[in-house]
């Protein structure tokens, strides 16, 4: 991974970075996968709306007794 320059964020804890060789960089801050990459800005954004998606999924989930 190159040097990171910041890009934004969607304003739900999902950030977007781009490194030096063009690469974006998607991290957010709660979910468990970590970072991963996006080859253009829309694919990042559309990466953050995923795992914000996910998210949603994963605390929607009800246990029954």
């Amino acid at each position: 991974m190159g040097d990171l320059s910041y890009v934004g964020e969607t304003g739900t804890g999902c950030r977007i970075y781009r490194e030096t060789s063009g690469r974006y960089v998607v991290n957010h801050v709660q979910h468990p996968r970590g970072s991963t990459h996006a080859a253009t800005l829309a694919s990042a954004y559309a990466t953050c709306q995923a795992l914000e998606m996910d998210l949603m999924q994963t605390q929607m989930v009800v246990v029954r007794p």
